[in-house]
């Protein structure tokens, strides 16, 4: 009875694979393929080919330029900024990138507002 269980929980745990995405700088993003490796560096890569007659290889990893989302247009506020401060609604992304950057830049006194009382208040 146990080793059934245990199939049927084997089973569904195959269907629950987690996906790897990469976010760009840009905005934009790239999702890997099952199997597929990816390697973050700054540094140069290098990809090892060996063969039967006892020649080995080395030749260059060229860096991935394949993108699966598009960046979205951008309002042209830089993050932290004072007219991005009065845009940003805290916490409607939950509890993000630009909500820390909200937290550190905004909201300098820590009331949850950002108002004249903070520091980069500008009127």
């Amino acid at each position: 009875m146990k080793s059934v269980f245990f199939a049927v929980i084997g089973l569904f745990s195959l269907g629950a694979v987690a996906q790897t995405y990469i976010d760009y700088d840009d905005g934009s993003t790239y999702t890997l393929e099952p199997r597929e490796e990816a390697y973050v560096t700054h540094e140069i890569v290098f990809v090892k080919r060996e063969y039967s007659s006892g020649a080995v290889y080395f030749s260059v990893l060229s860096p991935n330029v394949k993108r699966d989302y598009v960046e979205t247009p951008w309002d042209g506020l830089q993050p932290g900024s004072h007219e991005w401060c009065k845009q940003y609604i805290p916490w409607s992304e939950g509890y993000t990138f630009d909500m820390q950057t909200w937290q550190r830049a905004c909201d300098t006194n820590g009331d949850g507002v950002y108002d004249e009382d903070d520091d980069g208040w500008q009127g």
